[in-house]
């Protein structure tokens, strides 16, 4: 499950506080775009980050049988988005997203428990690029909020194009109150490779009484607790799933050609983000990360019919990263 096209249909529901009064579909629209690009940076107009882990180490299995073990070293990550609207009417939103990702990383003290060989032979970084049209529509459902998302995204790698796959769901508004949001949705994946076809989404927006906290809860995404310090800067405790992966290629006999990496990320810790103006924000992560669920499959397969599964122990990481949102140009 990508956790930007999941975290956008389950996010949807959160404009509700500033359109209470506001019947005019249009800024109802306006109002989702502003609230989408404060909740998560990478829906934003431009967003760079650069991110390290420390030190782990690791083992791994070839056909659920023991092959290697060592440690994981020099790990990171550079990501870039873009992101623009193509088309735009009054219950209507057409956008469009590339992704871009760099991930390398070396291995120290490898010890073989196999004389299985195994589908790779070269470590020389990875390039992931994708490419999705998203398509919004704005209704209502027993008079209240449902918004219907569609995407579909192509991605692979610096040397081919080599999946398409799509998303849809709906989220609909069941309370907002001053202070609380609750939605309840659903997304279908349309892709083969994902172990789950279907999930449910709940989020929670909790503004506490008397306090600067508010709650930011996505099932499964994140629960974050967050408050607003100095003047334009904010700051975020708490835990997020993620899940991020690149295409590795094989020229080994007896291998597919195309293999797919995936894994599931937890980080836990602390976040700050500060306005610079003018549509710049730029943001900080510290904290540790727990990777689970890594899986290497042939490409189209799902990911629990996978060749190589590995572990890695738990580690610390930190995060920079820059974004600029066009839209803050024309805010009053």
């Amino acid at each position: 499950m990508k956790k930007h096209l999941t975290g956008l249909v389950a996010f949807l529901c959160l404009y509700a506080n500033a359109q209470q009064e506001k019947s005019d579909v249009q800024k109802l629209n306006d109002s989702i775009q502003k609230v989408l690009a404060d909740k998560f940076p990478r829906t934003r107009t431009f967003d760079l980050q650069y991110r390290y882990y420390l030190p782990s180490d690791f083992d791994a299995e070839l056909r659920k049988s023991d092959y290697v073990k060592g440690r994981v070293t020099n790990h990171q990550q550079w990501k870039a988005a873009i992101n623009f609207t193509l088309w735009e009417r009054p219950r209507w939103n057409v956008s469009a997203n590339v992704d871009y990702r760099y991930e390398s990383f070396d291995f120290e003290d490898l010890e073989l428990l196999s004389d299985a060989v195994g589908p790779f032979t070269e470590n020389k970084g990875y390039h992931y690029i994708g490419g999705t049209i998203n398509a919004l529509y704005y209704g209502s459902l027993f008079k209240k909020p449902l918004i219907y998302n569609a995407s579909v995204t192509v991605d692979g790698s610096d040397k081919d194009v080599e999946r398409i796959k799509g998303i849809v769901g709906a989220t609909l508004l069941l309370k907002r109150t001053e202070r609380t949001v609750i939605g309840l949705g659903l997304v279908v994946l349309l892709d083969p490779a994902s172990p789950v076809p279907v999930a449910p989404v709940f989020t929670l927006d909790h503004k506490f009484a008397n306090s600067p906290w508010t709650l930011d809860f996505i099932l499964p995404q994140r629960l974050l607790f967050k408050r607003p310090v100095f003047e334009n800067g904010r700051v975020s405790i708490g835990t997020e799933l993620s899940s991020d992966g690149f295409y590795m290629y094989s020229d080994v006999p007896g291998y597919a050609d195309v293999y797919d990496f995936r894994e599931l990320e937890l980080r836990s810790g602390l976040t700050y983000e500060h306005c610079f103006g003018k549509g710049f924000i730029g943001y900080a992560k510290t904290g540790l990360s727990n990777m689970f669920n890594m899986r290497v499959s042939e490409r189209g397969k799902n990911t629990n019919d996978y060749i190589i599964s590995a572990n890695r122990d738990a580690t610390g990481y930190f995060t920079l990263g820059l974004s600029y949102n066009l839209q803050s140009k024309n805010k009053k």
